[in-house]
């Protein structure tokens, strides 16, 4: 393995990590009565950042 696709695949696990703890959040926040199955959590950490932002609060809008 080549230093720049070690270090390309430390970029992309920061980022899945910052979208499994948004997704992680919104669980937290509505309790177990929310929880993602896992078939639509493997979806939302494939969206760009900011889509899955964008998806979480209007998923928060539509339960408030």
């Amino acid at each position: 393995m080549k230093l720049s696709d070690y270090l390309n695949s430390i970029d992309h696990l920061d980022e899945k990590m910052e979208k499994a703890v948004i997704i992680a959040g919104y669980e937290k926040m509505f309790g177990e009565h929310y929880r993602l199955p896992q078939e639509q959590f493997a979806d939302l950490i494939e969206l760009p950042l900011p889509k899955l932002r964008r998806v979480i609060h209007e998923m928060k809008k539509a339960i408030d």
